[in-house]
Order: C-alpha cells, then sequence, then structure tokens
C-alpha cells in the first residue's frame, strides 16, 4: 500500500520542477526510502557492526545530522542536479516493490502472526498424584541482575519470597545466548546449537553440512516427556512459530510475532502494516523516533496476552503442564514496577536503568501470579518454574550471558533448599517434568 501511494505521489510532481517540487519528494520519498535502507543495512554481512557503531552517541548523531546536513548543502548549491538523480534513484528503487509483491505471495502459505490451537486432549491415562506444572521463561532474566551472592536482591520481593521457599538451582547453563537456540533446545530436551532460520522455517545444520527439518517431537524431547505422563500441555509464547514446532504435542497454544502489529489488536486496521513497518526500522535516530511508539505497545499488548495465558485457573481434574514464555525483561523497555510507562527512548540498553526497571515489572507479574494461584488454592498443589533463556546481552553487571536463574517450587515445598551442582537448563527442565509424578 505504501509503495503504490509513493508511486502516485511521485508521478503527480513528476513534471514539476525547482525547489518545491524536490522538497515535495523528498517528503513523499522518506518513508519507502528509509525502510529500504534499513532492510538494506539488515542484509549486510557487518550488521552487528553496524548496530554496535550506532550505540556510539557521536555516530548515533552526528551521521544523521551530516547526512541532513549534506542534503541540504546539495539541494542549494546544485538544485537541478540534485533534482534530477533523486528522480532517477526514486524510478530505481521503485522496482523493490516487486519485491513486496513477491514476499506478499510467499506470506500467504506461512503461519499468520497470531496461531491459536486448541485441541480435546488425547485419552492418555493420567494419575491424580502428577502435580499440574507451571514454567515461566522470562527472556533475558539475568542471574547477576536477579542475584547478589546467594540471594534474590531486595528490590525483587516477590521473587524473593518465592526463592525463599524453593529449590534455586545455583549453577545452571541456558542452552545458548540467543533465543533463537536457547528455545528450540529447551523444546527438545537437548543442546540445539546449530539451529538456523531457513526455507521459511528452524532448521539445523548437521554434521554433514546439509540442514534437516528441526524437531521438537522427539520421545526424549519435553512436551512428548509431559504428554506421556498424560498432562493436558499448554504453550504461549513469542518470536518462534510454536504451535507449528510442537504440533500434536500440545493441547493448547498461542504464538505470537515480536514485529508484527497486528498480533495484538483485534480485526483489521490499516494502521498494522504501517506499524510493522516502524517496528522493522533501526532503533538509532532518528529512526527510533518512529519506530519507538508502535514497538512499546506491542510489547504491551505481547505481555498482556502472555500474561492472560499465564493466569488462567488450573484443571483440578487433569495435571496442566503449561510453558509460557514471556517477552520481558526483553527490550523494547516500557515497564516499570508500577506497570506500563515507556520513556522515550526505550531500546536504550546503556546504562543499564532500563532493563532494571522492567526487571521489576518482571518481580511484579510473578508476585501477581503467585497470589492469585494462592487465592484459588493451586499455587501449594502446584510446580512453578521461574527460568530465563538467557542473561542480558548488553553488559553492564552481565558476566556471563549462559548463567541464568532457576527457581523451582515443588507441589508442597515450604523450605528453601539450593543446589550448587552445574546443570544443563533445557536438561533439567525436562527432568523436572519427567520426575514431577514420583516428586508430590
Amino acid at each position: 500500500l505504501l509503495w503504490a501511494v509513493f508511486g502516485v505521489l511521485v508521478f503527480a510532481v513528476w513534471r514539476r520542477t525547482g525547489h518545491r517540487a524536490t522538497l515535495a519528494l523528498i517528503a513523499v520519498a522518506a518513508l519507502p526510502l528509509t525502510s529500504f535502507l534499513a532492510g538494506l543495512l539488515r542484509q549486510l554481512p557487518f550488521d552487528n557492526a553496524l548496530v554496535a557503531a550506532g550505540s556510539n552517541p557521536l555516530v548515533r548523531y552526528g551521521v544523521p545530522c551530516l547526512t541532513g546536513t549534506a542534503i541540504i548543502l546539495a539541494l542549494v548549491r546544485w538544485p537541478h542536479t540534485f533534482e534530477r538523480w533523486l528522480r532517477r534513484g526514486l524510478l530505481a528503487i521503485s522496482f523493490a516493490s516487486v519485491v513486496v509483491i513477491v514476499g506478499l505471495g510467499r506470506a500467504a502459505s506461512q503461519d499468520p502472526a497470531v496461531v491459536k490451537v486448541h485441541r480435546k486432549p488425547p485419552g492418555v491415562a493420567h494419575s491424580a498424584a502428577c502435580p499440574s506444572i507451571v514454567a515461566l521463561l522470562f527472556d533475558e532474566l539475568s542471574f547477576a541482575y536477579l542475584y547478589q551472592g546467594s540471594e534474590v536482591r531486595h528490590e525483587y520481593p516477590a521473587l524473593r519470597r518465592l526463592s525463599a521457599a524453593a529449590t534455586n538451582y545455583m549453577a545452571v547453563r541456558a542452552p545458548g545466548d540467543e533465543t533463537l537456540v536457547a528455545l528450540p533446545g529447551y523444546l527438545a530436551g537437548r543442546p540445539a546449537p546449530k539451529v538456523r532460520v531457513a526455507e521459511a522455517g528452524l532448521m539445523e545444520l548437521g554434521e554433514d553440512g546439509k540442514l534437516t527439518p528441526f524437531s521438537a517431537a522427539e520421545a526424549t524431547s519435553l512436551f512428548a516427556t509431559a504428554r506421556r505422563l498424560g498432562y493436558r500441555t499448554e504453550m504461549a509464547g513469542y518470536y518462534l512459530p510454536y504451535c507449528s514446532l510442537l504440533g500434536r504435542l500440545v493441547d493448547e497454544c498461542r504464538s505470537l510475532s515480536f514485529y508484527n502489529a497486528s498480533g495484538v489488536r483485534e480485526g483489521f486496521s490499516p494502521l498494522n502494516p504501517i506499524e510493522t513497518t516502524f517496528i522493522m526500522w533501526p532503533w538509532q535516530f532518528p529512526f527510533g523516533i518512529v519506530k519507538n511508539p508502535p514497538f512499546a505497545r506491542l510489547q504491551r499488548g505481547l505481555v498482556g496476552e502472555l500474561t492472560a495465558f499465564a493466569r488462567r485457573p488450573l484443571d483440578e481434574l487433569q495435571p496442566v503442564f503449561r510453558f509460557v514464555h514471556f517477552s520481558v525483561p526483553h527490550l523494547p523497555f516500557v515497564f516499570d514496577e508500577d506497570g506500563y510507562d515507556p520513556p522515550l527512548d526505550p531500546l536504550r540498553t546503556s546504562p543499564d536503568d532500563g532493563y532494571q526497571r522492567q526487571l521489576r515489572y518482571v518481580d511484579r507479574l510473578v508476585g501477581e501470579m503467585t497470589a492469585a494461584m494462592e487465592r484459588d488454592g493451586s499455587f501449594h498443589r502446584s510446580t512453578f518454574i521461574v527460568f530465563a533463556d538467557h542473561g542480558f546481552r548488553f553488559g553492564g553487571r552481565e558476566r556471563d550471558k549462559l548463567h541464568i536463574p532457576f527457581i523451582v517450587k515443588m507441589a508442597g515445598q515450604t523450605v528453601r533448599s539450593d543446589v550448587a551442582e552445574p546443570q544443563r537448563g533445557e536438561v533439567l527442565l525436562t527432568q523436572l517434568v519427567g520426575s514431577a509424578c514420583d516428586n508430590r
């Protein structure tokens, strides 16, 4: 739609000349050109270097200012030459609209922004002795920020209270230092370090160098283990296509997008594709000025959807295994302990005050969740797990992104215990599910 409007407006002023026509072209082309540039930069092999350079205040503000100054000087000094080459450039990149059309065609056969699955559980025998399990994974929850020594810091009272009556695994290693690797590892119950996105799906690179589809349905995987024990299985999260990955192993599922604004809105809105375009822009100035508001709203919507899923009452007649992958405290940092309060720049990672603000909101979520479960009596009779995919990726206190918090309140547990032996997070989670019925 944006490309079509862009094309009409360009040709509407095509025959006009002069400064006003050129300024009109610049204004009309700003959005498509910015998106084109953003997409181009993301394809370059030194994308990480560009992100690092953009964190430098001198580069962050200096480059856009110099670019704007150069455009103004060129427009004033060589108006006709500038106008002529601007028109030629716009005409050249307008063919990129073909890429958009092809992309829309391919997307039509893929999963939508939100996938909702509801199935009647298969007739698997289950035991009333098996407790329900609620596993809450908070994206980028850091051990170094949460703990001081062996104690949860005082600024996180709900997590500190949970820790005081739970088992604290003090030496757990994450399956990977990024979500793309860590979450498949948790689902498969094994390390999955060579996961790639290819051929419109999640693939694993084998020892022979060939890509094969990633499988979360192996006999020893997390959800296969829960299914074998008779659990009703539930999964909700963002970023990965969980419902497709788990298939028939999951009875209730929500897969949400971290980039598509339509995922947290009911019904159709013409603003969805425009806001999604903004969300895909880089966070650096001046892109971030436009990107930040819709990205903040998307984060609020994601947390709202996932919180509602996590807080649904547990079935007393059949044990439930519920796994929820939250999008906080991962950026954008739009929450504090009082709720949604987005700053002007929610993607700023240094200094780390934004991350710490949002970590206090994670504490609030855990407190609200445990309080609701205590009121209906399900907290005592259930196993409750709080853990992470990896630590804070942007420095600060973080020294080891693979060292993650892993707090487990077993059904009926009221006394704290600590486990100091090294553990693998993906193996530990599957073991906890597999042995939950024996530990009641």
